[in-house]
């Protein structure tokens, strides 16, 4: 008979190697750090990573008839294989501790070109390289992207979530090494010129007057004057950022260019820009699927199709596996999407194993939150 489990609290101080964090830990404005079910491997680093968050205690599993059992024999539940799940929740833990570096690298490189200070040549390419290294991670990037954007919604981190689409698009479109690296630091330059624009204006909640939003689209031009004195930079990294919201109707700025007289770099830019960007403000309210749906059926006129259609293709494929909540609380896995009903994958419920697809499955059920 397998033991009864129950869950303690105890100080951080106390927390050793080997122990099963018995409930997802979250910090103070209920974004999750640690999830359920981790077996510590190093307990001065979550030590490390609470203390940050002023978490003095935390849950954990113990057998009820013997709590001081050796630590090797602690219970991991609900885990099929708690050696990838431990391989995926450490390197979300990973990206959590080197998002504040991260963050702080980007904004010294903004900081620098906002006030004309002298770029060491390599400077941005080493950064370039130190940003990519996430991409080694094992956990997929747009996963560790939806992370980001709940921990931070800065333009320093806009800028960097667009700059890994935008790599990946172009891995996807089969661009050299070289040319992923120029888009990448492309994508990331592009929102600099916002840091000259006014913060209540950047931040401001509900609907811009004209003159606001004709003062936000001036941070293309903004940007592209930041950064056309640095010799360090490519020429075509200059035109990538000024041109990056150009549209292929000619109805984009600031330029009004059209088609393909808009460069290659703006138009997969373009597509990692609006992505990131309905995300970002639909979050509460949309889901991943939802905003794939918006950018396939009202964007199509206005990205490059080829490049949209690539994305749509390929980003599906990262989320199978994915954990979701459905509106009716269920919980499921996502086993199948087809780019045609991008919005409606097939969803395996964990409760009873059934595989349903959300085109067809009557009662009509939709997925409510990604869970991470």
């Amino acid at each position: 008979m397998a033991p009864e489990l129950k869950t303690i609290k105890i100080p951080l101080t106390q927390l050793a190697e080997n122990m099963v964090i018995a409930t997802d830990i979250l910090d103070h404005q209920g974004r999750k750090l640690i999830s359920k079910g981790y077996k510590v491997t190093s307990s001065q680093r979550i030590k490390d990573l609470l203390d940050k968050h002023q978490l003095k205690n935390v849950e954990i599993h113990v057998y009820k008839n013997n709590p001081f059992r050796k630590e090797e024999e602690l219970p991991i539940p609900d885990a099929k294989d708690m050696s990838l799940v431990n391989t995926l929740e450490e390197e979300i833990i990973t990206l959590k501790e080197s998002l504040p570096s991260i963050k702080k690298r980007i904004s010294t490189d903004f900081q620098y070109i906002l006030e004309g200070k002298e770029l060491p040549t390599n400077v941005l390419k080493q950064h370039t390289k130190a940003n990519l290294k996430i991409l080694n991670l094992r956990t997929n990037v747009f996963q560790l992207i939806e992370i980001m954007r709940k921990l931070d919604n800065s333009i320093y981190t806009h800028c960097y979530n667009v700059a890994l689409t935008s790599y990946s698009i172009g891995k996807w479109m089969n661009l050299s090494e070289d040319d992923l690296e120029e888009l990448f630091l492309a994508a990331m330059l592009i929102d600099v010129g916002k840091l000259q624009v006014p913060k209540e204006i950047i931040y401001k909640k509900g609907s811009l007057s004209y003159e606001e939003q004709m003062e936000i689209q001036k941070h293309a031009i903004y940007s592209y004057n930041l950064v056309k004195p640095y010799t360090c930079i490519s020429h075509k990294i200059k035109q990538t950022i000024l041109t990056h919201h150009e549209r292929i109707d000619g109805k984009g700025y600031p330029l009004r260019l059209k088609a393909s007289d808009i460069p290659l770099y703006s138009r997969i830019i373009a597509v990692a820009d609006v992505y990131n960007t309905l995300i970002t403000e639909k979050v509460g309210t949309f889901t991943v699927f939802d905003v794939l749906k918006i950018m396939k059926t009202e964007y199509k006129n206005l990205l490059d199709l080829n490049i949209l259609y690539t994305f749509l293709k390929y980003i599906g494929c990262c989320f199978i596996g994915q954990k979701v909540k459905l509106d009716n609380q269920e919980i499921g896995e996502i086993v199948f999407i087809n780019d045609k009903q991008i919005n409606k994958p097939l969803i395996k419920l964990l409760s009873t194993n059934k595989i349903i697809d959300l085109n067809t499955y009557r009662p009509y059920w939709k997925i409510k939150q990604l869970i991470l």
